[in-house]
């Protein structure tokens, strides 16, 4: 859908509010008392202890610099598989953050609104120094035996992994994929750069163990996917705040507190 169709759901969406009941006050009213934020991760450096994390500090930058334009903000965090389910519902509003429109099967960004990145990253190969993997692409992981997250797609080795060439055993966290390489269950896992910190912090000796090969599995841009039936004033403003947060000191010293190098950025 074009972002135009976008928009003028938007605006129609905000001229039914007071005749289907939902109130004719502020034009938050227009919107949901609580708006939800979707998030699959539960790992450095988004999510750190209960409450805590660079998800929640960008929440509540956004939050305070929005005043009363934004409802409170409530973080649910949840499988990826039901993310996905969640956002395809029609009468979904909310947002997601950290993702990229190709894992939301939105390319083109079309199917929902998106904000400019929030962060750069990419995501590493990580295996044991005692059987180090020199990832130079997918076929370096042949003969191998690749950990997962339940619902999380890893399209380039998807096709070794139906021919056999690659197995993958899953797990239900990132947390647990890394245990799993360091019991020596799998041979290679994937992890983000941006938790590397986080993840040398929670686990001694991270690096005396593991081996990050040079070569990255992809990079990407990290950004805030948003309902499109969110109120349009919302929606704006989230993406006009977004926008200009590559260059807010306040939000670079945040990444910075949460280890990740602001040059990502």
């Amino acid at each position: 859908m074009p972002e135009s169709a976008l928009r003028r759901r938007h605006c129609l969406a905000l001229a039914l509010a007071p005749l289907a009941g939902v109130g004719s006050g502020p034009a938050r009213a227009a919107g949901p008392s609580v708006l939800p934020v979707l998030s699959y991760y539960d790992y450095p450096p988004f999510s750190t202890g209960p409450g805590q994390g660079l998800t929640q500090s960008l929440l509540a930058l956004l939050q305070e610099r929005a005043g009363p334009l934004l409802p409170p903000m409530h973080e649910e965090l949840l499988p990826r598989r039901r993310v996905a389910a969640l956002v395809g519902r029609s009468d979904w509003i909310g947002l997601v953050p950290w993702v990229s429109p190709a894992w939301f099967q939105d390319p083109d960004r079309h199917r929902f609104l998106w904000t400019e990145p929030l962060m750069q990253d990419e995501d590493l190969v990580a295996s044991l120094r005692s059987y180090p993997v020199d990832y130079q692409g997918p076929t370096s992981l042949k003969g191998l035996t690749l950990g997962g997250v339940f619902g999380h797609v890893y399209p380039e080795t998807e096709a070794l992994v139906k021919s056999g060439e690659v197995q993958r055993l899953d797990s239900f966290s990132q947390e647990a994929c890394l245990r799993m390489l360091l019991m020596g269950r799998v041979h290679a896992i994937f992890l983000s750069r941006s938790g590397l910190a986080g993840w040398r912090q929670r686990l001694p000796g991270f690096d005396a163990r593991l081996h990050v090969a040079e070569t990255p599995r992809q990079r990407y841009q990290r950004r805030l996917l948003l309902s499109p039936l969110m109120p349009a004033e919302q929606s704006e403003w989230l993406r006009r705040t977004v926008a200009g947060l590559l260059q807010d000191p306040a939000w670079r010293e945040l990444l910075q507190h949460h280890g990740v190098d602001p040059t990502l950025s």
